[in-house]
Order: structure tokens, then sequence, then C-alpha cells
């Protein structure tokens, strides 16, 4: 979670504004740990070949 800038240097003392940029960031890694999982769960072994349209 330490590649977010804006939690990096967060200079905000509002304590509201500073769990609502961790609770962000929390989120976003969730949903792309998921999206991972899903693209190595769901994936075809061999794509199928198709005849391209010219």
């Amino acid at each position: 979670m330490n590649g977010y800038g804006r939690i990096r240097r967060c200079t905000d003392r509002d304590g509201q504004i500073v769990d609502f940029y961790l609770y962000l960031a929390a989120a976003l890694v969730t949903v792309r740990q998921l999206i991972q999982r899903a693209r190595k769960r769901y994936r075809w072994d061999i794509r199928p070949t198709t005849k391209r349209l010219k």
C-alpha cells in the first residue's frame, strides 16, 4: 500500500480524511488482487484460433 503517493505524504490533520484514503487504498489493493486471481483461475490454457478478417 505504500505505492500510493497521496497516502505517503498525507498532510491532512482531519482523521476522517486520513481514514478515507487508507480505506480507499485498501479497497484498491483488494480489487487488484481479485482481478489477478480471476485472471489466473479463469484463463484459457490455449486461446482458440480464429481466422482474422481482412
